[in-house]
């Protein structure tokens, strides 16, 4: 049996993924399972999902401990201590990045591989209306080129009959499947400057803002303010001000979509 677990944030679809996996697995032949966890928050919060692949009838029912293989939906997650838990010694990580595995000096005990799903999907036009990348689809096509047990075809059966846009899922599918990169991560470079912190980093500069300008069209109606998932967003009365904390904020993109008047847009934010 293979265990894999989905870690990803609202909005990165790693249920959905789950679930089209063991579909997936399903139509080539085996038995599969897969649920999720997650707490309230909409878009931005952490998400849990787990898929068990078997070629006997799946018994267990519960949480994956001690998981084969740990896909990480963002980078970030690579400097997570829960999300790289109980990975076994052999076991395998599948990351959304454009980076080397040396970038990540945390995995070096793990047999790791990069595909750079963002890219691919804001490349092929796969984004919500924030702005937040499609990547589901991207990691899916990638995984099942590194378990080959699940067939791609089969994914792609899936995704036709499961998303609102299957023609780009399915060929961002097809390009993950063709550009995952495996890497060996070499313990020996980090042997003289091991990492020291597990804090989670901030991997880029673009947050939303408000911009003086567009400002001048806000109502003071708050709906960011009331909308942000990780409470990212500050307001002040006198004279009347937002801003967006960035130590809090996930660019999830949900303060766009749900501004009335568009005062919202990317940027770097001013704001710590």
């Amino acid at each position: 049996m293979i265990e894999i677990r989905f870690h990803g944030l609202g909005g990165h679809g790693a249920v959905v993924a789950a679930k089209f996996l063991a579909d997936a697995a399903a139509r080539s032949g085996f038995h599969a399972q897969s649920f999720a966890s997650y707490g309230a928050l909409r878009r931005g919060g952490k998400v849990e999902s787990y898929v068990r692949i078997s070629e006997s009838r799946v018994r267990p029912h519960c949480k994956l401990y001690e998981p084969d293989w740990v896909v990480l939906m963002d980078a970030s997650f690579a400097e997570d201590q829960e999300a790289l838990a109980g990975l076994k010694v052999n076991g395998q990580v599948l990351l959304n990045s454009a980076k080397s595995t040396k970038a990540f000096p945390t995995l070096v005990r793990f047999r790791v591989h990069t595909v750079d799903a963002s890219g691919i999907a804001e490349r092929e036009g796969l984004v919500l209306a924030g702005g937040m990348p499609v990547i589901n689809t991207t990691m899916l096509g990638a995984l099942v080129k590194l378990l080959e047990s699940v067939e791609l075809e089969e994914i792609k059966h899936v995704i036709q009959s499961g998303t609102p846009k299957p023609e780009k899922n399915i060929h961002c599918a097809e390009l993950g499947y063709r550009q995952v990169i495996s890497q060996k991560a070499d313990s020996e470079l980090y042997a003289e400057s091991p990492p020291t912190s597990l804090s989670v980093p901030i991997l880029s500069s673009r947050y939303p803002i408000y911009h003086q300008e567009k400002m001048k069209k806000c109502h003071r109606c708050q709906i960011c303010y009331m909308v942000c998932p990780n409470l990212a967003i500050g307001f002040q009365t006198a004279p009347f001000t937002l801003y967006v904390n960035k130590t809090f904020c996930t660019r999830c993109g949900i303060c766009l979509e749900e501004c009335p008047r568009g005062a919202i847009s990317w940027g770097e934010a001013d704001h710590a």
